[in-house]
């Protein structure tokens, strides 16, 4: 009887602990919940690629010098080293996580190639090596926002999607090719290139768009009631708007491609017979030229600005965000990819 006793008190403490240990497994495996307000990166700097995303104090970054590799950095550009060798775009990060479009295995070894890798991925921020596919698509212009990754969907029609930071819930918003990267206060402004090109705003609870204003603003970087973005129509100049008022500030009237902001400044790319990426103020006065021709990639971070020249992409270039105008290259960036490319060819 004690016998029979006791195999039973084993068999309740092993029940016990296989569900204990089941607990703790599936809890190790939760994806925290980000607070209300989390947005994955700014509207500037995945309007041009998504490049470089800074967060908890550091910079995340594509770098070109190693087949846009994952890297990460300090702003000031020490402790750089190598995160994942895949290639990423769209960086968005929260604080456990980094998101961002796959577009290809990069140097990884094995038969990967044989495998479509292009998707949307989720890696830890410890363990960068933690890595899940939330969707293997085609697609650009992903963004976090609260515990949703939206992105542009390319595979068979065009559309906007979205999918949990955990994987799951993946649903199709709009069937549009739009830039779905301005968010605040759970709504995404954008234009309406299905019909008028009016500015237009898309509310993320409800599913429902609007339109904001009979304006048609590209890369509409939203901040507060105030709209920065190129007007079409008026020779696609560089303008601020009002949206309680509807007031519109012209700010340059040269062409614009471009456009990113950091906290004091617009940094555009204008077009012409004299190209030129220039800095302005968010009111409109201290023009400057930064650099003299084309460029693109126009990403910021809270010390540099970073932009390569038109259809380039390297050699990378940078200037001071907010201190005075110098551009150099990021040779630090090519320095240490030197060095990580000479420790995998050994």
């Amino acid at each position: 009887m004690k016998k029979k006793v006791i195999a039973i008190i084993c068999t309740v403490f092993a029940v016990l602990i296989c569900a204990g240990l089941f607990v703790l497994s599936n809890f190790a495996k939760r994806i925290p919940e980000n607070p209300p307000g989390t947005i994955g990166n700014t509207s500037g700097n995945l309007y041009n690629g998504g490049l470089f995303c800074e967060s908890d104090g550091f910079v995340y970054f594509s770098n070109p010098y190693d087949s846009n590799a994952l890297y990460c950095m300090r702003p000031d550009e020490s402790e750089m080293k190598k995160l994942l060798t895949t290639q990423v775009a769209s960086i968005n990060a929260d604080s456990n996580y980094l998101y961002y479009y796959q577009g290809g295995s990069g140097g990884s070894a094995g038969l990967g190639f044989l495998i479509s890798t292009t998707g949307i991925y989720r890696a830890k921020k410890t363990n960068p090596k933690d890595v899940a596919c939330l969707d293997r698509v085609l697609g650009k212009y992903v963004i976090l926002a609260d515990n949703t990754v939206y992105y542009t969907s390319s595979d068979d029609e065009i559309s906007l999607k979205s999918i949990g930071i955990d994987g799951e819930n993946k649903e199709t918003l709009l069937p549009l090719d739009i830039l779905p990267v301005s968010v605040q206060d759970g709504t995404f402004y954008y234009i309406n290139n299905e019909d008028n090109l009016h500015l237009m705003a898309y509310n993320l609870s409800s599913k429902a768009s609007r339109q904001v204003l009979a304006d048609d603003i590209y890369m509409p970087i939203i901040e507060g009631n105030i709209v920065y973005g190129i007007d079409i129509h008026d020779n696609y100049s560089l303008v601020r708007l009002d949206i309680t008022t509807g007031e519109k500030t012209l700010l340059d009237s040269d062409r614009t491609d471009l456009i990113n902001l950091t906290d004091s400044y617009i940094y555009y790319q204008t077009s012409g017979k004299t190209p030129q990426l220039k800095r302005i103020r968010r009111d409109g006065s201290d023009m400057e030229v930064v650099r003299d021709g084309a460029h693109s990639n126009i990403n910021a971070t809270s010390g540099y600005v970073y932009f390569t020249g038109f259809g380039s992409t390297t050699p990378v270039y940078k200037t001071s965000a907010a201190g005075p105008v110098n551009v150099t290259t990021f040779d630090e960036a090519s320095r240490v990819a030197l060095e990580e490319i000479s420790k995998g060819s050994k």
